[in-house]
Parts: C-alpha cells; sequence; structure tokens
C-alpha cells in the first residue's frame, strides 16, 4: 500500500503511473521540488514498486565530485547491464565498454554513446517487461550524461523504457530547458505532514508535533530531522528557534557561506526580529546598508521582498533556523540589544528582545516580559503567552516569585495551549521548597491539571479552599491568581455538585473586585436555577460586546455562564472563531470547550446532524491532549442524540461509562449525566417509572438543589414521568418548585416547557390553554426536538379526554417532527398513540389498534403495569387485550410477541 510507505503523494504517484505507462510521448519525466521534500524518496517508491512488478530498474544518483567526470552518470546506469554487451554491435560494444571502463581508449563521441546506450536500453526492454532508468540530483550530472540522457527522452517512445530525473527546484539546466515534462513536487499537507509525524514518532506531543509542523511547512526532511535534534521534547521547553541536525543544516550551509559577511549579519537581524517590515530592520541596523544588503540574500533565492506586506520572507523557514545556527550567542543577545533599542515605542517588541538580551536575572525585565504575557493571551496566543511567562521566570531573580512565574506558565500552557500532559514537569520545578506551602500561582495550576485530566474533583477543592483561607495567600499573590482560582473553583463546584463555599468566598471580595465574567458564571452557572432575571438581563446586553473580544479563554468563560441559560446560539460566530483559531494550532483548550458549548445549542435547536461531527472533532482533540474530563459534557449530549434515536444499546454504555468514571471520584455532574441519559432513554419507550427515578437522582422532587445547575434541564422531564406514572402529586411539588423561581423567564424553550408542565397537571376546564400559549411562545420553533415533545404531549392529553379530532392533528405533527429530527424513539411513542386513536397512518391489520398499541409495548418487555401508565389503560384491561392478541397471533406467551409483530405487515396489519 502506498499509504505504509509514503504519507500525501497519492496524487504524485498517480502522474509517474500515467507517464510510466503511456506510449508514443517523451520518454522523460523531470521530478522537481524544493530541498528536502521527497524527490529522493518517491523515486526510491516508485523504484522498488517498479522492481516488485517486474520491471528492470536501472539506478544513479549524480555526485558533485564527479561532474567534471565524462559519462560519470551513464556509467552508473548502464555498468549492470556489461553481460549484455556481445549482443551488441562491435562499435556499441567497443562505446560501452569505455564509457563502463571496461575498456581503454578515447571517450566516444554523444551520437555514438547516445545510440550504442539506446541499443542496450532496447536490448534489455526486449528481455524484460520495461525498463525504467532513474537519476537523482541529476544537476550534478556531467553534461556529456546529461545529453545522452536527453538522446534517448527522445528516441525511446517505441520502446518500453522510460526516464526519471529528479532535481532541486529552478536547477535543471537541461531537461526542462529541453521541453522534458515536469512533475513538481509540493510540501506535504497538514494531515499528511501530521500522519508522517505521527507514524514515525508516536511517543511526540501533539503541541510538539504541531511545532514543527509550523517550521518545515510540509518539508518531509525537516518533519523527520527535527524532531532527532530536540532535547526535550515538550512545547514548554521547546527554544524559540528549533535546533537543526547536520543533514538539514547542510541543505543550505553552502548558500549562506557564499553570502558576503554583512548580508550575513542583516540575515540575523531579520530573523531575530521576525521579519518585521523593511523600515524597522533599516532602522535598528548598525552597518546603515538597508537593502542594499538583502541583494545577494535575494540572488541566491534565500529571501523574497514582498511588496505587498512590506516584509522580507524567507523560501523556507528552516532557513531562519540555518542562519540563526550559524550565529553566536553573543552575536544573537548584541542584536537583541539593538532590536529593543529600535522597538523603544512597541512595548511588547522591546520587552520581547530585552529578555532575549539579558544576560542574568533582571527583575524589571521579567516584570515587563509578564505583562508581555498577558497581552498574548488576550488575542488567544497561549504558545506566546507561555514562552513569554518561562522567559520570565528564569529573568526571576527572587525564587518565591521565579516559583509563581513557572507555576503561571504551567497554567497557562494547560488551560490554553493544550499541554496539560507536558505541566507536571514545570509544577514540579515550582514546589521545589515542600517546607512551606505551595503558592496559589501553583496551587491553580495543579488543582486545573487534578480537576481536568484526572478528575479528581475532592483534592482539587481541598487544594483550593485552602490556599484562599484568609491569611494563607502569598504576598505577592496578585488579584489575577485569585481569579483564577474562582474560575477553577467554579469547575469544581459543577462537578462536584457542591458550592456551600461561595458564601464565605463571596464575602471576602466584593462583587465589583471580581471580572465580569467571573461574577456572569457565579450569577448564572454555578447555581442556575435559582439565577435572577437582573443578572440575565445584564449578560443579554453583554453578548453583544463578544464580537469584539479576541481572547478565546473570555469567550469560552462568557459563554459558559450562558449555557444552561439557553443563550449559546447567540454566541455561536464567537465560539466558532475559537474553534478556528484551534484549527490553526492556537490555543486548543478553548476551542475543545467551544465545540462543546456550540455541540449544546445544537442539542437544543435540533441540529443533531452537526452535533455529531463537533463532538467528534472535540474528543478526538480531548484524547489527543489528554483532557479526560472534559469529554464528559459531549459524551452525555451524543448519548441524548442516540436515546433518540432508539440507540438504546450505545446511550447505556455511555451511561454505565460515565457512571462508573463518576463513582469513584464522586463527580456529581457526571452521576447527573448518566440518569439523564438512562431517563431520556426510557421516557419515549413508555418506562415512565423507570424515568422518574432516574430524574428524581437529578433533583427530588419538590426541590431544585443550589449548585446542580443540570436541575432545570431534568425538571420537565420529571415532572413528565411523574404525571404518567401516577405521581401526580410528586411532579406538582416540582412544578411548584419551578415556579417559586425565576427559570420560566431564562429562555423562550424553559418558558415553554413549563407552560406544558402546567397543561399537563391542570385538571380544570381551561388545561389545553396552557399547551396553546407554549406552542406561541416567541421562537418556540427554534427549539426542535423541545417542540415537538410538548405537541406529544399535548395530543396525549387530548386523546386522554377523548378530543381525537384534535389529538391526531398535534400527535400527527410531533410524528412529523420527531421524524424530521430522527428522534426514532419518539417517533415510535406518537405511532402508538395515533395507533391507539385507530389513525390510517398507523393503522395495525387485524389487530384492533388498542390490541396493536398494547402488543408493541409488550413487546419492547414492558409490564402490564408500566403499558397502562403508557396508554391510560387500567391494567385489567391491558390483559385482556394481550390475551385476545396472542389468539389472534397464535402465541401464548410474551417471548413471540417481536417475532411475531415482525413476521410481515400482511400477517398482521391490513
Amino acid at each position: 500500500m502506498i499509504e505504509a510507505t509514503l504519507h500525501g503523494r497519492d496524487v504524485q504517484v498517480e502522474r509517474i503511473d500515467a507517464f510510466l505507462n503511456e506510449s508514443g510521448r517523451d520518454s522523460l519525466l523531470m521530478v522537481t521540488g524544493e530541498p528536502g521534500v521527497g524527490k529522493s524518496a518517491l523515486l526510491e517508491f516508485i523504484g522498488d514498486r517498479s522492481e516488485m512488478n517486474g520491471t528492470r530498474v536501472l539506478r544513479a544518483r549524480a555526485l558533485e565530485f564527479e561532474a567534471e567526470l565524462p559519462y560519470s552518470t551513464v556509467n552508473q546506469l548502464l555498468l549492470p547491464l556489461i553481460d549484455s554487451l556481445p549482443q551488441l554491435a562491435p562499435d556499441h560494444q567497443e562505446a560501452i565498454g569505455i564509457i563502463c571502463g571496461l575498456r581503454t581508449g578515447a571517450m566516444p563521441g554523444l551520437l555514438v554513446a547516445g545510440a550504442a546506450a539506446l541499443s542496450l536500453v532496447e536490448l534489455t526492454a526486449a528481455k524484460s517487461d520495461s525498463v525504467l532508468l532513474m537519476v537523482d540530483d541529476s544537476p550534478w550530472m556531467d553534461l556529456l550524461s546529461a545529453m545522452t540522457l536527453t538522446y534517448l527522452g527522445r528516441r525511446l517512445r517505441g520502446v518500453s523504457a522510460k526516464i526519471l530525473a529528479a532535481a532541486r527546484l529552478d536547477e535543471d539546466k537541461v531537461f526542462v530547458r529541453s521541453g522534458f515534462p515536469s512533475l513538481l513536487v509540493p510540501p506535504l499537507s497538514d494531515d499528511a505532514a501530521d500522519a508522517l509525524l505521527v507514524d514515525r514518532f508516536p511517543a511526540l506531543p501533539a503541541s510538539v508535533r504541531r511545532r514543527i509542523q509550523g517550521e518545515a511547512l510540509g518539508n518531509p526532511l525537516g518533519l523527520l530531522e527535527l524532531p532527532a535534534a530536540l532535547k526535550y521534547p515538550s512545547a514548554q521547553q521547546m527554544p524559540s528557534m528549533l535546533p537543526l541536525t547536520n543533514r538539514l543544516k547542510s541543505l543550505y550551509e553552502d548558500r549562506l557561506s557564499a553570502l558576503p559577511p554583512h548580508t550575513r549579519d542583516l540575515l540575523l537581524f531579520v530573523v531575530l526580529a521576525g521579519a518585521e517590515n523593511r523600515m524597522a530592520i533599516e532602522k535598528c541596523l548598525p552597518t546603515g546598508a538597508g537593502h542594499n544588503d538583502f541583494s545577494p540574500a535575494e540572488r541566491a533565492g534565500i529571501v523574497r521582498f514582498n511588496s505587498r506586506s512590506g516584509r522580507w520572507e524567507f523560501r523556507h523557514p528552516l532557513i531562519r533556523s540555518a542562519v540563526f545556527e550559524r550565529s553566536t550567542d553573543e552575536e544573537r543577545r548584541r542584536v537583541h540589544s539593538t532590536l529593543a533599542d529600535a522597538f523603544a515605542s512597541d512595548p511588547v517588541r522591546r520587552a520581547w528582545h530585552l529578555g532575549q538580551a539579558a544576560t542574568g536575572p533582571d527583575e524589571e525585565v521579567a516584570a515587563l516580559l509578564e505583562n508581555v504575557s498577558q497581552r498574548f493571551l488576550e488575542i488567544g496566543d497561549g504558545t506566546r503567552a507561555t514562552a513569554a511567562m518561562l522567559k520570565a521566570a528564569e529573568l526571576t531573580p527572587s525564587i518565591s516569585g521565579r516559583e509563581r512565574r513557572v507555576a503561571r506558565a504551567a497554567y497557562l500552557g494547560s488551560s490554553i495551549d493544550g499541554t496539560i500532559g507536558e505541566s507536571p514537569a514545570l509544577l514540579a520545578e515550582s514546589f521545589r521548597n515542600q517546607s512551606r506551602s505551595p503558592q496559589l500561582a501553583t496551587v491553580i495550576a495543579v488543582t486545573y491539571n487534578l480537576l481536568n485530566s484526572e478528575g479528581d474533583v475532592a483534592t482539587a477543592r481541598r487544594l483550593l479552599l485552602a490556599a484562599l483561607a484568609p491569611g494563607t495567600s502569598e504576598p505577592d499573590a496578585d488579584a489575577r491568581d485569585y481569579a483564577e482560582a474562582l474560575y477553577t473553583l467554579v469547575l469544581v463546584g459543577f462537578f462536584a455538585g457542591n458550592g456551600d463555599f461561595w458564601k464565605t468566598l463571596l464575602a471576602q471580595a466584593s462583587p465589583e473586585s471580581l471580572p465580569e465574567v467571573l461574577q456572569f458564571q457565579i450569577d448564572l452557572f454555578v447555581d442556575a436555577a435559582h439565577a435572577e432575571g437582573a443578572a440575565i438581563e445584564r449578560f443579554h446586553r453583554a453578548i453583544d460586546r463578544l464580537r469584539f473580544v479576541t481572547d478565546p479563554l473570555h469567550i469560552v468563560r462568557f459563554a459558559t455562564a450562558g449555557a444552561y441559560i439557553d443563550s449559546l446560539g447567540a454566541m455561536r460566530e464567537a465560539l466558532w472563531q475559537v474553534v478556528e483559531d484551534g484549527r490553526r494550532g492556537e490555543a486548543i483548550t478553548p476551542a475543545i470547550q467551544a465545540l462543546f458549548l456550540l455541540a449544546n445549542d445544537d442539542y437544543f435547536s435540533g441540529s443533531w446532524d452537526e452535533l455529531e461531527v463537533v463532538v467528534q472533532e472535540g474528543m478526538d482533540l480531548s484524547i489527543e491532549h489528554g483532557y479526560a474530563l472534559t469529554t464528559a459534557p459531549a459524551r452525555f449530549l451524543l448519548a441524548l442524540v442516540q436515546a433518540a434515536h432508539g440507540e438504546e444499546a450505545l446511550a447505556h454504555s455511555t451511561a454505565e461509562d460515565l457512571l462508573v468514571w463518576a463513582a469513584p471520584r464522586r463527580l456529581v455532574a457526571l452521576a447527573n449525566y448518566s440518569s439523564h441519559i438512562r431517563c431520556l432513554t426510557a421516557l419515549p419507550a413508555g418506562r415512565f417509572e423507570e424515568a422518574f427515578t432516574h430524574a428524581a437522582t437529578i433533583s427530588p422532587p419538590g426541590i431544585l438543589p443550589p449548585y446542580i445547575p443540570h436541575a432545570i434541564w431534568s425538571a420537565f422531564d420529571l415532572i413528565e414521568a411523574g404525571t404518567r406514572s401516577g405521581r401526580r402529586t410528586q411532579a406538582q411539588m416540582h412544578l411548584r418548585a419551578l415556579e417559586s423561581t425565576e427559570v420560566a423567564s431564562h429562555s423562550s424553550r424553559l418558558g415553554a416547557l413549563v407552560l406544558a408542565a402546567h397543561g399537563l397537571l391542570d385538571e380544570g376546564p381551561h388545561w389545553n390553554e396552557k399547551f396553546e400559549s407554549a406552542l406561541a411562545t416567541p421562537d418556540v420553533e427554534h427549539w426542535r426536538f423541545d417542540h415537538a415533545r410538548i405537541r406529544l404531549l399535548f395530543g396525549e392529553e387530548l386523546r386522554r379526554r377523548r378530543e381525537r379530532s384534535a389529538a391526531k392533528i398535534q400527535l400527527g405533527e410531533a410524528r412529523k417532527m420527531f421524524l424530521q429530527l430522527g428522534a426514532n424513539a419518539w417517533a415510535l411513542r406518537s405511532d402508538r398513540e395515533l395507533r391507539a386513536l385507530g389513525s390510517p397512518e398507523a393503522r395495525s391489520g387485524v389487530l384492533t389498534p388498542q390490541e396493536s398499541a398494547v402488543a408493541d409495548l409488550a413487546a419492547t418487555g414492558l409490564s402490564n403495569k408500566q403499558i397502562a401508565e403508557s396508554l391510560f389503560l387500567s391494567p385489567r384491561t391491558v390483559s385482556t387485550h394481550l390475551s385476545r392478541t396472542f389468539s389472534k397471533l397464535g402465541i401464548s406467551t410474551r417471548a413471540g410477541l417481536r417475532d411475531a409483530l415482525s413476521a410481515g405487515p400482511n400477517n398482521l396489519r391490513p
């Protein structure tokens, strides 16, 4: 298989195959590309595969030191064929013998050598199925060899023989000028480059792979050699300029060595300045040579000036590394110092260059770099934010200050850059002195890792609360650390289902001192059931400002605050921007969270196909980067869709997995996810007692517990299951609990569900008005799944109250909506109701409508009592219907029901 040997070269292999199989045209193809792009590997693959298929393959590599040796490349190609010399004409024997060093004499002329080589190749092709001549590094060929191959390329048209020659782009001097076709080998695509790295370096962290891909830009040699040069293969310990192996250095060494000294100096300025615009470079050049010094580099194909952007650009990032590798530490510090002066009006660049020019600890520069880290964070560049913080730590004179900054770098790597697996090494460095309590920054980083990788919510909660206790914080712990600790506590409280600590903590800090987004999370997410309308109104006003925000962490934190009040739809554009940043390798952790927040909105809006796609993308990233707990909400949403599809086994499997993970860690949120999945698996099947039991484990009837935001999502399910299982009192208690809060005003979806719950429980003459009001709620059509459920319940109630015509309308609409969603399990429940009404579209055959409905439920394993609850019948009536059904179907037990019902529509349903 091609994929087993080469990555991302299917197109080129197909093009070469087409060339090898065509006849009547030129027989020479040039394979060109940048240095290290994989031309040799491609030729090797083609040659090896051709040999396996019976082709005689003749290989040669043109060598620089043989460039003046006549016919040296032809010698390599034809030497394996000398056994056939006696079959050639005498003059051809002599020519080939001299070329191959078998005879002495003057070198043959070009026409004689070409004719002799043609005869030998034709003879070989006659003996074999075909012949393939391959020449690598063809620009180093001697002129006579090049002309001989040109001769062959024009005259092998009637022979099953082909020539492949490889050369660096723009370096071929003979074949392309002679008009032979060429095939460009481009850099590998991002996917192919990643596949190559995974194949060759499976233990390499994803973040390091991204960095290497960014430097190699699809160059296979760079992709394979850069990892070998790394001393510490982790993103947080990688140098700003990746080291090169000798093999990579050799790609550009000759070109760089041939440049004038001033030009090499100028290239170093460009590299360390980040290829800034031309005016900035000239401003900081000590020589003042400016653009003139670039001319030799331009002529050598090392740099090019982009007139549109005003920037100097290297032809390939590896050249930047080669320039960097040739310089000394002293030369780099001198250049950085000059650049710091040149960028005096740019605080970010100035601080960065001051840090690189520093020779020892310097708190002033370290403080500047910490501020730079925050600036990078605000624009979503987690990699540079982490690098700046690590450099700040390196330059920090005090031990405690250095430990705090190292811990902060570890936290940034985990919460922004997707490097949670690499943080423990940094955290160990930040807590070397175990004789004293860890700093708040260290605790934040440790607890974030414990929570998101291991799900150890108990330890995370204990460490954070101890660090936040009055009088325990370090003097240099700033407000930013305090806020980050509270952000982590929001997650700790959510997953643990406990938030009793909030009253004490919030008493220590006024709301004005907290970041706005954190305050929104506390007001709307921590205890969503008891969120107040004023806070929700402030939040909705703030959504409009999100379009001006570039900080991905800010965006996902803000969106998380609005998740339980159904506000995610208004933030989709911002969330997709975070996802796109993540796809470019920036801010991986927020991108994972953004994907799952989008999936959350997809579930309630009925965009289930998109949900499955974004969940899979997010889960792949979570698993690849080691964020185990982060996948839980996504798995929950996917299982809800599976339950609605009728894929009970898959949904129950996820519910069990979540519970197994939750139980030893006391992750209440995951246990609630599990219960909710089981509840929504039982409801469409009519197993209302089972559904009620699971819903009640999330929130007991009549109680919306604080710090369990999920309770407002399962409240309507509990009311429906309670009503249908004969627990109207408990259902009414739960509705009263909802009414005691402002949940109905949180969103149009929740408002419509509360109205539907009133209709379900109202025994008075105006019960239907509640359902009609629910269906008339503004934007109710947006919430496709819940809209369909409200119609289903309305139709069931109408049937129960013997309003058959109206019931058919509602049930038919519900059925259609469920089928459009793919909610087959719920569509079947609608079918059962319609059959009970004798609806033509769901009519049973020899069985009466009521008998058919009872039989369908019995075939799923429901007891008579459960069937009675589902169809609003008495258990005795169910027993009677089953008895008649058994008689009509010719069976005696429930065990035969499923087979009998599936035996064919003609047997049962006319």
